[in-house]
């Protein structure tokens, strides 16, 4: 007989830490690093400002899973998981674009990009995947 595992058992309350952590990186990078979106001439760029986006819309995503795992609902590593996917594939459309544009770079060098978008992407899909046990 197939005995549970008790780390993945659904009665554990939610992990904080995780979305803690996802806030204050997006939330420094998003908001509080002064990240430029236009260039000297005061034109916008769009690769800048996707960037910036991303970052602030994870952010507040990750946010809202940290309140919701202080609350201890069921639902945070899903929200939590899922905002890190939708996060890991707008950095990833990032880093394309990144790369195609020869105009313009982002702030980040492409190796700490695809770093943290594997990093990002894998601890969403793992926390996916034991939401959805």
């Amino acid at each position: 007989m197939h005995e549970p595992n008790p780390a993945f058992a659904t009665d554990r309350a939610p992990d904080l830490f995780g979305p803690l952590l996802s806030t204050a990186i997006f939330g420094y990078y998003g908001f509080l690093a002064g990240l430029n979106t236009t260039d000297g001439a005061g034109v916008s760029i769009g690769l800048w400002l996707g960037t910036l986006w991303i970052l602030r819309a994870a952010a507040v995503l990750f946010l809202l899973s940290a309140l919701l795992a202080l609350r201890g609902d069921r639902r945070t590593n899903l929200l939590y998981g899922g905002a890190g996917l939708i996060a890991t594939a707008g950095l990833a459309a990032i880093l394309v674009w990144d790369q195609i544009d020869t105009n313009y770079s982002v702030a980040f060098s492409p190796i700490l990009l695809v770093l943290f978008i594997a990093w990002n992407g894998y601890g969403s899909i793992m926390t996916l995947r034991d939401a959805l046990r």
